[in-house]
């Protein structure tokens, strides 16, 4: 249900009553305590910028360690990779020699055989038909040459024959040894390539390790810039709270000055703040707002951070985004619309902390402005949605994009 709308009659009544007693108590916002408290806060939130400071330099700085490290791995894996590549084609070489070799093996193997089978198959013949006899080449012979002459050739035919498979069978071994050699090579390569690719292996888990550090350092910097960011705004918040207190010691000091002043001066006096009076019920109610009249609507609303988001609730043990508005402001409940067409429009520039942000396109609600958070400098705000009332960044994407405009009660 839409909740009944305050007007803006009661938004410049309230103001002009809050004028008109801080004229006449001469009140500061903050009580001296107060002030004393804040500056402790200050001085302790600047000793921790300067922890985070330090932290982040020191991160940083092993960063750059630890990426030369990473460089450094990166280059010694070139150079095994480079290696084992290396390896890699030695023992392609030498399986491609021992190949050879078996062939060479295999096709003297099969040399040797024909003609150890030719041989037997001579000798087979002459022992059959014994023409190769001692008593047969005796006979036959014409002479003693003649006779000489056919011992000799028998003698050479087996002997070539011989000398042959001999010859063969040298080199069969010789080529086996080969073999054998070509073998022993190849384990001692593949001995010293297991050696090489056992510490490639560990040198890429190394880099490995390195590089998830790297992302680690990487998100703890994130997180030491965004506390950073956090410290800043808080340590600005103060700051403004301080010097706002410390302008509204001046018109006080002034006005002690002229108390002692006689009958006429109190008429002028008079005359002089009922003409300001006047003036101030024809101006619009920001105007005379000052910054440090929004110091307790942001301590109120920081009271509530952390508490759950509720669609409709409006406080104080959970909030929607204009119940914490209207909570914190002190007002009648409105949407976040309606609080929208009750302010004074400013501009970026103009902000300050205490004014209203809102955006649209947020969720379907058939109004235009559909958010609404507390500005409260340093580009971070204060708003109830849907992970409950906590403190956000104007400048995210995504309020970026559905960011409307600023406004003034």
């Amino acid at each position: 249900m839409k909740a009944k709308k305050f007007t803006g009659k009661r938004i410049l009544a309230a103001a002009l009553a809050f004028s008109i007693t801080a004229a006449a108590s001469v009140c500061p916002i903050f009580a001296a305590d107060d002030v004393d408290s804040l500056k402790a806060k200050q001085d302790s939130l600047a000793q921790q910028q300067q922890q985070n400071s330090s932290q982040l330099a020191s991160l940083r700085q092993n960063e750059a360690e630890k990426s030369t490290y990473a460089s450094t791995l990166k280059a010694q894996l070139a150079t095994i990779e480079e290696q084992v590549n290396n390896y890699n084609n030695q023992i392609t070489d030498l399986d491609l020699q021992a190949q050879k070799a078996e062939t060479e093996i295999a096709a003297t193997e099969k040399q040797i055989k024909a003609d150890t089978t030719k041989l037997k198959e001579r000798l087979c013949a002459l022992y059959k038909s014994g023409g190769a006899g001692n008593l047969q080449i005796l006979l036959s012979s014409k002479d003693l040459a003649d006779l000489a002459d056919k011992s000799e050739a028998v003698s050479m035919v087996t002997a070539h024959d011989t000398d042959l498979i001999n010859r063969l069978k040298s080199e069969k071994q010789a080529v086996q040894a080969k073999e054998v050699s070509i073998k022993q090579q190849r384990q001692q390569v593949e001995s010293i390539k297991a050696d090489v690719s056992a510490k490639q292996q560990q040198l890429t888990d190394t880099l490995s390790e390195t590089n998830q550090f790297l992302q680690n350092i990487g998100q703890q910097e994130i997180n030491l810039q965004t506390q950073g960011s956090t410290l800043e705004a808080q340590a600005a918040k103060i700051s403004t709270a301080i010097d706002s207190w410390s302008q509204s010691q001046k018109p006080q000091s002034s006005q002690t000055s002229n108390s002692g002043s006689g009958s006429g001066s109190s008429a002028e006096n008079s005359s002089q703040s009922s003409s300001s009076s006047n003036n101030s019920s024809n101006s619009s109610s920001s105007s005379n707002e000052s910054p440090s009249s929004f110091s307790s609507v942001i301590g109120k609303a920081e009271s509530a951070l952390g508490k759950p988001y509720v669609m409709g609730a409006a406080g104080p043990d959970a909030f929607d985004c204009s119940g914490l508005v209207c909570w914190a402001f002190g007002i009648g409940r409105a949407t976040a619309q309606g609080l929208y067409n009750e302010c004074s429009k400013v501009s970026v520039s103009e902000r300050q902390p205490g004014d209203l942000i809102f955006f649209s396109g947020t969720y379907d609600c058939g109004e235009t402005v559909t958010h609404v958070g507390i500005y409260i400098g340093s580009n971070t705000m204060i708003d109830a949605e849907d992970g409950g009332v906590s403190e956000c960044s104007t400048e995210s994407s995504y309020n970026l994009q559905h960011f409307y405009a600023y406004g003034r009660l």
